[in-house]
């Protein structure tokens, strides 16, 4: 290796390496700001790291393993149950069988055949939130983080986040078999976000994640499709959808609830006496 190739490795590595603590710091702090309990905050914080950092397949499985270490510790802090999600837990299930089906339909197309690293990283991150998501609903102190990842997973697998997605990859490929698997994604994360959306125990926490995800996800698709326009007119187009998709999460699932339940716990300060709030900003 040249001195000019050494040196550009190290600066990658090292690149990668404050992502990877930035990162895992945040992911810490957010849990614990959320309510999970350190058991939960430092698996989930290494799988942080893991991910950002080992850009492997090996790398991307060891994460995914440190997350469902921390779904496990949440699960076993919590004491309700999932009945209230029930009606999402079928379509659920339905994603984790699409997920795996999905990254061997691309191996099986790659000359030569091999996993896709992003392709399994975005889908194994993904899932490994949903189980961390779902553990921490199941508690008292972390329901409302609980239900922000859950969101914020199928968001991911929608393509509503600033990074590379399971269902957009999927869209852009060049062979039609794994478009058409691509669209029955983006059609059945949709429908689970949706789902998820309606029977959420505390839905305002959910309702700020998608908030923020897709309003930092709509420009960040802009320019890539922009950047990608003449060059690449088909990942371009994927972009567009990916904008599209933001605006719709944005509109649908995180402006008006978002609005709605501010002003509600507004009013409910400055009166200053305890009421009932309006069913979808209730702790139901």
């Amino acid at each position: 290796m040249t001195d000019a190739g050494s040196r550009l490795a190290t600066r990658h590595a090292i690149e990668r390496a404050v992502v990877a603590a930035t990162l895992a710091v945040g992911a810490a702090v957010l849990a614990r700001e959320g309510g999970a309990p350190w058991s939960v905050a430092v698996p989930l914080a290494a799988s942080a790291a893991a991910f950002a950092a080992w850009r492997s397949v090996a790398g991307v499985c060891s994460g995914f393993l440190l997350m469902l270490l921390a779904a496990l510790a949440a699960l076993g802090a919590g004491s309700h149950p999932l009945g209230r999600l029930a009606p999402a837990l079928p379509i659920l299930a339905a994603l984790e069988l699409l997920g795996p089906a999905a990254v061997l339909a691309v191996a099986m197309v790659r000359r030569p055949r091999q996993v896709s690293r992003r392709l399994l990283g975005s889908w194994l991150a993904s899932s490994g939130l949903v189980a961390v998501g779902l553990a921490l609903v199941t508690g008292d102190a972390a329901r409302g983080a609980g239900g922000g990842l859950l969101a914020g997973a199928l968001a991911y697998r929608l393509g509503v986040v600033p990074a590379y997605a399971w269902a957009p990859m999927l869209l852009r490929h060049p062979s039609r078999h794994i478009t058409a698997a691509g669209v029955l994604a983006v059609a059945a994360s949709a429908g689970a976000l949706a789902l998820v959306m309606a029977h959420l125990p505390e839905p305002a926490p959910a309702r700020l994640a998608l908030l923020v995800l897709s309003g930092s996800a709509l420009p960040w698709a802009a320019w890539q499709a922009l950047r990608q326009w003449r060059r690449d007119p088909a990942c371009a187009r994927t972009y567009v959808v990916v904008g599209l998709m933001s605006v719709a999460v944005l509109l649908v699932f995180a402006g008006s609830g978002t609005l709605t339940s501010s002003a509600a716990i507004a009013v409910v300060r400055r009166e200053g006496f305890t009421t009932r709030l309006p069913r979808s900003s209730m702790h139901r």
